[in-house]
């Protein structure tokens, strides 16, 4: 199985515990490894951390979704995209940028187009 990695970057807002925000990731994210700097969170994943992604995907029925936000934000061998912060509390994924708090950045990289076909596949029922 090709080897994938993920990055997660959020802000941390002075109203916020660093503690839930990380929390919240892990809800989504498996063994990814926290660093703060400067009022930022940052995480570092493997292949776990995008396989727990992907299942949570499946779980909440998006792959139709994740695949065509995936397929428009593909940059070479990564996708950057915004998760919302409120969702990830309850172990959802809601991407978008619009809310009043801003959004957690994750980039995911390594063979983006094996996860592509992989999501797509799974929006396909295969």
């Amino acid at each position: 199985m090709p080897s994938h990695s993920v990055t997660i970057a959020c802000n941390v807002l002075p109203t916020e515990s660093a503690e839930k925000i990380k929390a919240a990731i892990r809800k989504v994210f498996e063994n990814v490894e926290f660093h703060e700097q400067d009022g930022r969170i940052m995480a570092e994943g493997g292949e776990d951390a995008v396989n727990a992604f992907i299942r949570v995907v499946v779980r909440e029925k998006i792959a139709a979704r994740t695949y065509f936000l995936f397929k428009s934000r593909k940059k070479g061998d990564s996708i950057v995209f915004p998760l919302e912060r409120d969702p990830l509390t309850v172990g959802r994924i809601s991407y978008g940028e619009d809310s009043a708090v801003p959004p957690i950045w994750v980039e995911i990289r390594g063979d983006v187009d094996e996860i592509l076909e992989r999501i797509r596949s799974i929006a396909d029922g295969n």
